[in-house]
């Protein structure tokens, strides 16, 4: 017990703790606030799950209502036209709970409508609009609701406490809750072997096994208090702030093809809370025995995280491998515990127990070890000769810094890490490309078939019903011609479109088949100008958010792709942009159509494209950050090397220039070699690319409306095309200067910080209110350095368009960010030479008291 009390008390003091209850705040904050948010939605959602059953009940009452004001209803259609009148009614009451937000009122009278609905069935009536598995889901939902007087909640972005918590449980009490604590106290047990303390524990009358034991309670101690600090943090929040009633007993479906089971939604979050529990036990357990044969944090942390997730994924491949017995399974807890169960939650308890004592006995009996995965690292000497020299000069420090970073082999760990997610991520994406290529082709390929098989069919079927109702017009006196004639025409002008589209389609598929590109640009181009002239024509009497940039755009670029015989890229009928008019009630339809109409290759030089577009960049960089960007807050801890540092003849200032640098030149070229690497892989399982492939640029309402603008003009805004390859320089350009920005501002902060924890959180906190408050500055933003970190918005010049201001562009970018990482360096090189001047005065002072 005094081991374990003692294990804690590392805990309380490493301060780890409380970055969990940080991130457990943000997390549910943001959830909530994101709920919160799309609360208007509820009605529109609300109405457009009733509005199926409202046109099925009008149109089968107004079947059976002439039939009624005649009197000639059969017994049987008494009855059904009875229940279709309640049923009505109880859908006009339903509707006005939905419009008023009574929610509490429509279990009441959904209740009635299915019980009306039920009697109308009885007398022979077919209802076909909620029928089977749907209805009885409905009935036996409804029934709970009614048992235990529970208003319609909104399940989509819940703000009531335990549907909430339900909706952010599935989020930290999944692989993100289990990968926080991994990272946070994977370390626990390793740290005491880097740091040599476990050799001071060896010499105390300790047995080895209780101080893994009390280490792994200590483990499994902080998993307890994360999984109670979610289930806090989610129940207390909406409690405060929402909408908050008494549902922790509103019913969670579980279900699973026809088979489905109700249970209240507490039980939903305890049943996550155990699988989480135990997922959490298993991972530490297995830490626990990795850690006991490796000395290096990272690397036990890595290797860890990597065969879990070996693990995980196998499993989830393999249907025969989700079994209980199976530890990975626990870490699905949040994929199948929404199904219906095939085995009791008590079982996934035991297995977890089972293992966790396995692990801990192994870990137990095995003989400490002390491997490496980069062993050669570790007998790297500190200086490239074996010997110290010329200790002034920064740049030698920074050799030395790097010589460090060798040693210790997290360098080239971080690599391998993220070598292994590029090709795992171009395997994922070049299934999408190749699904949307397919999807593609093929309906290009059947449109001929659908146009001879259905669509000219119909055209002429509908000029011989209009011909007989010209006929029929003019035996009745009427002029036929007049009043139909105009349709003839229309539907003959419809049948050569589709001839001419169905020509197109069947020459643009066999020549995609031979790598000839320019039919399918005549088919496209042909689509797309016909969607331009349909949307214009809408354009005039609705509200339509798509804008003419977007399909001007589209037909440009297809344009100048097939003017350079480029390969095309999937999809590109419509291209989503910032002058789109979406009303906040649209934001789903807004997402959908982004998704859509979002290009994707797996090609090397696209697949870059694409590491920007998507700030997929932003990973390497933190990684490399988290490695490289603690400056003098590394050196501090149980072991301050700073302070060993500090005793040779090394200025201080040049300490601090060496980090710099070094972390400087670690953090670019390792990006840059990741990148390219991940070039290479699109190159060698596909094809480098399109050099010339068009990216759109936006242009600002001052540049368009100046004699001198070569670009083009749509109604909203103006636009060129840049060359693919243009925009991965520039982005490339950027990302440097970005990198070297945050290096020395992380650097500076290392100066006074003491935790490399506080110096991430100080350097993102500083960087994202900057980001914030340049959008303030108006006419002066261009001079704000924080503005360039978006780098995709600045290259493809969203961000100047906006701000309508064109002195935003990457040469501004790079100035200012390069300028004021030389400034912050020179004023703090020359602010510590001024300090080290201020300490050799105070000396002599001491000394004389």
């Amino acid at each position: 017990m005094s081991l374990f009390k003692f294990e804690l008390k590392k805990i309380w003091r490493q301060k780890k703790w409380f970055w969990m209850l940080v991130v457990v705040l943000l997390c549910a904050g943001l959830v909530f606030y994101q709920n919160q948010i799309e609360q208007d939605l509820m009605v529109k959602e609300a109405e457009e799950k009733l509005f199926p059953v409202i046109m099925k009940t009008d149109q089968l009452y107004a079947q059976l209502r002439p039939l009624d004001r005649e009197n000639r209803l059969t017994e049987e259609q008494k009855i059904q036209f009875d229940s279709l009148n309640n049923m009505a009614t109880a859908i006009f009451h339903w509707k006005s709970a939905i419009y008023k937000k009574h929610w509490e009122e429509i279990p009441q009278w959904e209740k009635e409508f299915l019980e009306n609905l039920v009697v109308y069935e009885e007398a022979g009536g077919v209802f076909d609009k909620l029928q089977g598995l749907e209805r009885d889901k409905a009935i036996s939902k409804n029934a709970l609701l009614i048992e235990h007087q529970l208003p319609y909640a909104n399940e989509t972005y819940p703000i009531s406490p335990f549907l909430q918590l339900n909706k952010l449980a599935a989020i930290l009490l999944g692989p993100a809750g289990l990968l926080l604590l991994l990272l946070l106290f994977g370390s626990a047990y390793t740290s005491e072997k880097e740091q040599q303390t476990v050799l001071t524990v060896r010499t105390q009358p300790v047995l080895r096994r209780s101080f893994l034991l009390s280490k792994y309670a200590g483990l499994l101690g902080v998993t307890l208090l994360y999984v109670a600090t979610v289930l806090a943090f989610g129940w207390v929040i909406p409690s405060l702030f929402g909408d908050s009633f008494n549902d922790w007993k509103y019913p969670v479906f579980l279900e699973a093809g026809d088979a489905f089971t109700l249970i209240p939604a507490w039980q939903y979050t305890g049943r996550l809370a155990l699988l989480f529990t135990g997922a959490g036990a298993f991972l530490f357990a297995f830490l626990l025995v990795v850690g006991t044969q490796l000395k290096n944090s990272f690397t036990a942390v890595m290797l860890t995280g990597f065969l879990t997730m070996i693990g995980v994924v196998l499993t989830e491949i393999a249907s025969k491998f989700q079994v209980p017995w199976n530890p990975f399974q626990l870490f699905r807890g949040d994929r199948f515990l929404p199904e219906y169960p095939d085995y009791p939650i008590w079982i996934y308890a035991i297995s977890a127990l089972l293992w966790c004592a396995l692990l801990v006995t192994i870990a137990v009996f095995l003989r400490e070890g002390t491997r490496g995965l980069f062993s050669a690292s570790e007998e790297q000497k500190p200086f490239r000769k074996g010997r110290p020299h010329h200790l002034l000069s920064a740049l030698t420090i920074s050799a030395f810094e790097w010589r460090k970073s060798k040693r210790k082999g997290l360098l080239g760990q971080i690599m391998v890490v993220l070598a292994i997610a590029v090709v795992a991520g171009y395997v994922f994406l070049a299934e999408q490309v190749k699904e949307k290529e397919s999807e593609t082709i093929g309906k290009i390929a059947n449109e001929p078939i659908y146009a001879e098989n259905e669509l000219i069919p119909y055209y002429e079927e509908s000029i011989r019903e209009t011909e007989e109702s010209i006929q029929e017009a003019n035996r009745n006196g009427e002029n036929g011609e007049f009043i139909y004639g105009h349709n003839i025409d229309y539907y003959n002008d419809r049948i050569v479109e589709a001839r001419e589209k169905a020509a197109l389609a069947a020459k643009a598929a066999v020549a995609y088949e031979q790598e000839e590109w320019a039919p399918l640009y005549d088919y496209q181009l042909y689509e797309d100008q016909q969607r331009l002239g349909i949307f214009a024509e809408s354009k005039k009497g609705v509200h339509l958010p798509e804008s003419f940039f977007g399909y001007e755009a589209a037909i440009l670029q297809k344009e100048w792709m097939k003017e350079r015989n480029i390969r095309p890229v999937f999809p590109g009928s419509y291209i989503s942009n910032i002058h789109e008019q979406w009303k906040p009630e649209e934001r789903r339809a807004k997402k959908w159509n982004n998704k859509m109409n979002r290009n994707i290759d797996h090609s090397g030089l696209f697949s870059l494209y694409m590491v920007f577009r998507d700030y997929l960049f932003f990973i390497p960089m933190c990684l490399l950050f988290l490695l490289v960007g603690s400056g003098f807050s590394g050196e501090r801890g149980k072991r301050p090397t700073l302070h060993l540092l500090e005793t040779m003849p090394i200025k201080r200032r040049s300490l601090f220039l060496g980090k710099t640098i070094h972390a400087s030149l670690t953090a670019m070229g390792s990006a840059v070699v990741i990148f390219l690497f991940v070039v290479l892989v699109g190159t060698l399982f596909n094809r480098l690319g399109d050099w010339m492939y068009p990216v759109l640029r936006y242009h600002s309402n001052y540049e368009k409306q100046s004699f001198d603008f070569t670009g083009n003009r749509a109604f909203e805004g103006g636009y060129t095309f840049m060359p693919l390859g243009d925009y991965l320089l520039k982005a490339l350009l950027l990302y440097v200067c970005v990198t070297l920005f945050l290096i020395a501002l992380a650097n500076i902060i290392g100066l006074v910080a003491r935790q490399p924890l506080v110096v991430y959180a100080l350097t993102s906190l500083i960087s994202g209110a900057g980001y914030l408050l340049s959008w303030k500055l108006n006419d002066f933003a261009q001079f704000s350095p924080f503005l360039y970190l978006n780098v995709p918005k600045i290259v493809n010049g969203e961000i100047l368009t906006l701000l309508n201001n064109p002195a935003i562009s990457v040469t501004m970018a790079c100035a200012m960010l390069l300028g004021t990482t030389v400034i912050l360096l020179v004023v703090t090189y020359i602010g510590m030479s001024f300090e080290q001047r201020g300490m050799k005065k105070r000396k002599p002072s001491v000394a004389e008291v």
